[in-house]
């Protein structure tokens, strides 16, 4: 046990006593004045952070790192207690701790890239999300604090400002592409307009150029009162206004922080509470001081804004796939043969032709959608013969080609570009046949004279072979590939997008990106009362695999919109809930696996248990993913059919997942049960008996088949594979391979 816990531990009594000794020396100090004893008011983060050291970040949990690290762990958690725990640090002083963690911090996420370290990646990831998070809070709120109010108005203006002349470029830049668009920089004073900003000063130009944009409605000629109203002329005057609003305001004078403090205070204790607990009331709590922060705070809460957006309003579902990955989803082998009815050069050709190539996908650098090209590659092998009055020629071909076409996914559709192709023809001529072939002397010659005159037109056959195969293949290619994409992008905009925002389940940001050989998706499903993710310490890829990332608010979060808070169900009646939820979202013919407890095979099923669960109106359920285990958190009472209600449990059941041949086996750890309520230890005894049976009786050990065939239109099915489960530092990680 560590001292902390200790101290903890036995707070009672040696509080008392210390609070004894300091009231007995104070009384003995006769010659202190009033002003000495005063007690000086808090600074910096004394008062708004916690007095002691969070759960989580004691030396107990540094030393779960391993002998190796001991040393470290020790120092590392005595650097911690020092921010939180020394009350005679002044600013300056928490500056030199949180730099000292910083440095923690760095160490920490070197070890996490370093494969030498794969044995502790686990509590490392923990302890060091749990760190990085109140160290990048613990500084913002240093920063707002010394924040002068006119350095912070004065930015914000200088922002402002350069989002006009941004503004005011690509207006340039449109109207540069227009037939005498110059003429419009001169109606919206360019120029002068630029300098204006720039000045960071209300002036008569900005007010100017903004009024006639606003009155440009009243303008007689009817063309030009439709141009003005393009959206690059709406930008100007939107960031005009911005500007105008800001510039003209007075900056806000340096006042009294204990407001702002307060407000503070209640931010770090909510997240420090949500760290705990995810709970929502805690994430409500949270969200409603950050909007206190941001209308008192000189800055309008742009410091805290900042590492809150990636500590905890960050995408909370990431996905990542390689291209290695996406070529067995979606490539295939494509063949196909024909007859070769054509003519070439005067001659009439007959013969076979074989077509054999690999449809892939190759993908390309984009940081604002997915980009990738469908590629075609293969070859075309032909064997024909040329009829000419003259003479038969037998020729032998050999085509490679390659063919691209570009496709952009935004999140809601498909966009596909013309393809494009390239082709290496390369014919052979095999032998000829004369009118005179088979005679001797003259037979011969007459036959090598033909295969002459065909080589000396190879470049002309050639040439011609290959745009007559761009012209089958490339219109071939477009049509499959369009009507592909095309299907994809009306089952997202008619099917999966309407339905995610029916159920509450569309994401409030998204983002995707590709580089040349993973494609990245992130989205975050976060109401105005929700946090998101958090800075993820893991490894976003694995090689050959997709990874599929999901953070514990994503699941929390959906969890809240099923229809349970406030109810009361059967386990049945549960089972039936969750199953109607995931039908609206998945479809009709979707059904939860089947729950029998291992080895129970073919039983006689057991007498329906009409116990019904009862459902508080926040927080039902909660999902932790911590150290190997994703954790249920069920705050629930109980009917016992024919018998007393339970009152409200806390009910703690850790899963682990493992993987077992072609299964994935869940099984839970042992249940925990606390009352939310005060009750009797005797009372409390027998209810948690009760409670522990029914969970792990409505829990038993599964298994779910890891195994996934997708079944593909063209190339036959795929089998996949999911090859891990591992949730950790508040992330479910399914890897699929």
């Amino acid at each position: 046990m560590s001292s902390v816990t200790w101290l903890r531990t036995k707070h009672g009594m040696l509080l008392s006593l210390l609070a004894a000794a300091i009231t007995l020396a104070c009384a003995s100090t006769g010659h202190l004045s009033l002003a000495d004893d005063a007690e000086k008011p808090p600074q910096g983060l004394r008062g708004i952070l916690p007095e002691f050291v969070p759960l989580g970040l004691l030396e107990d949990d540094f030393l779960t790192l391993g002998e190796s690290w001991a040393n470290w762990s020790k120092d590392a958690s005595a650097d911690v207690a020092a921010l939180y725990e020394q009350q005679d640090l002044d600013i300056d002083g928490q500056r030199a701790a949180l730099d000292k963690l910083e440095k923690r911090i760095r160490t920490m996420e070197k070890a996490l890239a370093n494969k030498s370290y794969t044995a502790i990646f686990e509590p490392l990831a923990t302890i060091n999300g749990r760190l990085s998070r109140r160290v990048s809070v613990a500084t913002a709120i240093l920063d707002t604090l010394e924040m002068n109010p006119e350095a912070a108005h004065k930015a914000k203006v200088d922002a402002a400002g350069a989002e006009v002349a941004q503004s005011v470029e690509s207006l340039g830049k449109y109207l540069s592409k227009i037939k005498n668009g110059d003429a419009w920089l001169k109606f919206i004073r360019a120029e002068e307009l630029r300098s204006a900003v720039e000045s960071a000063e209300p002036s008569e130009v900005v007010s100017a150029v903004f009024t006639r944009l606003s009155e440009s409605d009243k303008m007689q000629n009817d063309a030009q009162r439709d141009f003005v109203q393009r959206p690059q002329f709406l930008t100007v005057k939107q960031t005009l206004g911005q500007y105008l609003e800001l510039a003209s305001a007075e900056a806000p004078a340096k006042n009294d922080q204990s407001e702002l403090r307060g407000s503070l205070k209640k931010l770090v204790s909510s997240l420090e509470a949500y760290e705990e607990t995810r709970s929502q009331v805690s994430a409500t709590a949270a969200r409603d001081a950050y909007g206190e922060v941001r209308n008192l705070a000189a800055d309008g809460g742009d410091h805290l804004a900042d590492v809150l957006a990636g500590q905890y309003f960050n995408y909370n579902l990431r996905v990542v796939a390689t291209e290695s990955f996406l070529n067995k989803v979606a490539g295939y082998k494509h063949t196909d043969s024909g007859v070769v009815d054509d003519v070439v050069l005067g001659a009439k050709v007959d013969g076979h032709q074989t077509t054999t190539g690999t449809i892939g996908i190759d993908l390309k650098p984009n940081n604002s959608v997915i980009e990738f090209d469908m590629t075609f590659n293969g070859v075309t092998q032909t064997n024909t013969q040329g009829v000419t009055d003259q003479a038969t020629i037998f020729t032998s071909g050999y085509h490679t080609f390659g063919a691209q076409k570009k496709i952009h996914f935004d999140g809601d559709r498909f966009k596909s570009f013309p393809a494009t192709m390239w082709v290496n023809a390369n014919n052979t001529t095999t032998g000829a046949r004369t009118g005179v072939s088979g005679l001797p002397i003259f037979g011969g010659i007459a036959d090598s004279y033909a295969v002459s005159v065909a080589r000396d037109k190879r470049g002309q056959s050639e040439a011609i072979a290959a745009q007559k195969l761009q012209n089958r293949l490339i219109p071939e290619f477009n049509q499959e590939v369009d009507a592909e994409f095309s299907k994809s992008s009306k089952q997202l905009e008619e099917v999966v997008i309407p339905k995610l925002k029916e159920t509450g389940l569309f994401p409030s940001a998204r983002t995707y990106r590709s580089t040349s050989d993973a494609l990245w998706i992130g989205t975050r499903l976060m109401d105005d009362d929700n946090l998101g993710g958090d800075a993820p310490s893991f490894s976003t890829r694995v090689d050959g695999s997709a990874a599929i990332h999901l953070h514990e608010t994503l699941l929390n979060n959906s969890l809240d919109k099923l229809p349970i808070a406030g109810g009361s169900f059967t386990e049945k009646e549960l089972g039936e809930q969750i199953e109607i939820a995931l039908k609206t979202l998945l479809g009709d013919d979707f059904k939860l696996p089947g729950g029998d407890a291992e080895g129970t095979g073919d039983a006689e099923p057991a007498k329906e248990d009409n116990t019904r669960f009862i459902f508080p109106d926040q927080d039902a359920i909660r999902i932790k993913a911590q150290n190997g285990k994703l954790t249920l958190v069920l705050r629930m009472g109980l009917q016992p059919e024919g018998d007393d209600v339970i009152p409200t449990q806390e009910i703690t059941v850790p899963l682990r997942f493992s993987i077992e041949g072609t299964d994935i086996v869940i099984e839970a750890d042992a249940v925990g049960v606390a009352p939310v309520e005060a009750a009797s230890p005797i009372v409390q005894i027998a209810r948690a008996g009760i409670v522990k049976a029914k969970i792990q009786k409505a829990l038993p050990t599964r298994k779910v088949d890891r195994m996934i065939t997708l079944k593909r239109k063209t190339g036959g099915p795929v089998d996949l594979a999911i090859t891990s489960v591992r949730p950790n530092a508040g992330w479910l990680t399914i890897t699929v391979r």
